[in-house]
């Protein structure tokens, strides 16, 4: 490899939270390597484009290739750290060949526009997993923060807690934030029961 793969935090949505670090690294790129939603601000930047699918087989040995001879952005959603590409990379890729970016995670939002401190909460995620095994967890008393989806969604996630004898705590369904489409929703558990919309930032106040 000549240059180090980057991976950069596009933030959760919306253009005014992608950061000048971001921007500086998009604009220094020869590649540009994400998701749709991640690329998305950057259609118009005049770069190669590289979207990534579900299917991640080959990846990294592009990435590698690429590489070689061009500088290579991949951007994620949020900040890399937080449920992200960057796990699967670094099985693959060294610390010493890879330059990360933060970025703005929707967790971070959620709890800002909530005004409730974050640095004791737990965080959770059901993107590619089987939401059952958090259950457990989610009992526990205090802040909780779950990326939901389609599947495991907030409704189901609050029928099998209240089922596993949870209390009705407070919730925020947090949405589409940053964006113009941006919506908070306060509630209790028990009235998400019926309720299967997907992803989001689900907040969990239990003290």
């Amino acid at each position: 490899m000549k240059f180090k793969v980057t991976v950069a935090g596009a933030g959760p949505g919306g253009e005014s939270y992608i950061l000048p670090a971001v921007r500086e690294a998009v604009a220094a790129a020869d590649v540009l390597v994400g998701g749709q939603r991640a690329l998305a601000p950057f259609f118009t930047a005049g770069k190669e484009l590289l979207p990534v699918t579900a299917d991640l087989r080959g990846l990294a040995e592009q990435l590698r290739l690429l590489a070689r001879e061009k500088k290579v952005v991949v951007l994620v959603s949020g900040d890399p750290g937080f449920y992200s590409l960057l796990t699967y990379l670094r099985r693959y890729f060294s610390a010493d060949e890879l330059e990360v970016i933060p970025g703005v995670s929707s967790v971070q939002v959620a709890f800002a526009r909530l005004a409730e401190p974050w640095q004791d909460a737990v965080f959770f995620s059901t993107h590619g997993r089987v939401g059952a095994d958090i259950i457990n967890d989610l009992l526990l008393p205090g802040k909780k923060a779950v990326l939901t989806d389609k599947v495991w969604t907030p409704g189901r996630i609050a029928r099998a807690m209240l089922d596993c004898g949870a209390r009705d705590s407070a919730v925020a369904l947090c949405r589409s934030l940053t964006t113009a489409a941006e919506k908070i929703f306060l509630t209790k558990l028990s009235a998400l029961t019926d309720l299967d919309e997907g992803d989001c930032v689900m907040v969990i106040i239990d003290e």
